[in-house]
């Protein structure tokens, strides 16, 4: 307060505080710099008297342009005004989101990654070495989860009496592998090189491998299935106490709904014995449809 008026708020409007160079650093940096030996230009002496470091240094004041986003050298380029306008500040993430994915952006990124290859690299051997055996592992996923997708489709189990290739006890899913290995030599020499390996050992060809991927599978459907549940709003139920092989009591959980005007029926998951009583399955029928994040309320039936 000055002479009982107020000052104007000068919150975040402090200004740029900038640190003077003294000329003494200048002038320090600046002979630290000649240095280095310097050369002409062979070709424009006539135009210019600029000297330039030996080549043999490798080294540069600048950065190159045509290894730069000429849209994101634009930005940087701009005053703070022009950074800070008012229609920026509400679209800017919007606006970043749409430039990374604009043809520009990754053409220059492209051309950056391309000017990195392996033949510029000091770790090229270990670099190519990990790609190949990227690459081994995907082409070898790829096999394992068609003939999971196979199987799994048609209801067939999976496992036998035991995981042993070659064993006519291994089940369908080694058996399946099996049979797709004589025709494919690449699967063939992946027996060779990894088959019976036992415990403490990849191979991509044992149960623990088959039942992850067959778990990410069911998510996937659940997740599709509660999403057309969703878009179609109202939905029934069908709940059922079944036993198992086992005869251990476990109630099935399907939904029923019109999905673009076609009556479906979906089974969701069979639900651990909760009893025979009202309250108990009433119980477990609200937990999973909130586990699923599916209101009760759209239910009909």
């Amino acid at each position: 307060m000055y002479n009982g008026i107020l000052e104007e708020d000068k919150h975040d409007k402090h200004g740029k505080h900038r640190r003077a160079i003294s000329l003494e650093v200048k002038d320090s940096i600046r002979s630290h710099i000649t240095f280095f030996p310097a050369i002409a230009s062979h070709y424009c002496t006539s135009t210019t008297s600029k000297k330039f470091i030996d080549g043999k240094y490798n080294i540069s004041f600048y950065s190159p342009k045509k290894d730069l986003c000429m849209y994101c050298e634009e930005y940087k380029n701009k005053n703070g005004n022009e950074k800070l306008d008012e229609e920026d500040k509400k679209n800017a993430q919007s606006r970043f989101k749409q430039h990374e994915c604009s043809i520009n952006h990754k053409q220059s990124l492209i051309t950056m990654k391309t000017k990195a290859n392996l033949s510029n690299r000091i770790d090229k051997k270990l670099f190519s070495q990990l790609e190949d055996e990227i690459s081994y592992w995907k082409n070898i996923l790829r096999r394992v989860v068609a003939v999971i997708k196979s199987l799994s489709s048609r209801g067939l189990p999976f496992r036998g009496q035991n995981e042993v290739i070659g064993s006519v006890h291994n089940g369908n899913f080694l058996m399946a592998i099996e049979l797709v290995a004589q025709f494919d030599p690449f699967l063939a020499q992946h027996f060779s090189r990894y088959g019976n390996p036992g415990s403490g050992h990849t191979s991509y060809l044992l149960s623990t491998i088959y039942e992850d991927i067959m778990k990410l599978m069911a998510n996937k459907i659940i997740h599709t299935i509660v999403d057309q549940i969703k878009k179609c709003k109202y939905f029934s139920l069908i709940i059922d106490s079944t036993p198992d092989i086992t005869h251990t009591d476990q109630l099935s959980f399907i939904v029923r709904y019109v999905y673009e005007g076609i009556p479906v029926e979906r089974f969701i998951q069979f639900i651990p014995s909760c009893g025979h009583k009202a309250d108990g399955m009433k119980k477990a029928v609200l937990d999973t449809l909130e586990s699923l994040n599916i209101s009760i309320n759209d239910c009909r039936g």
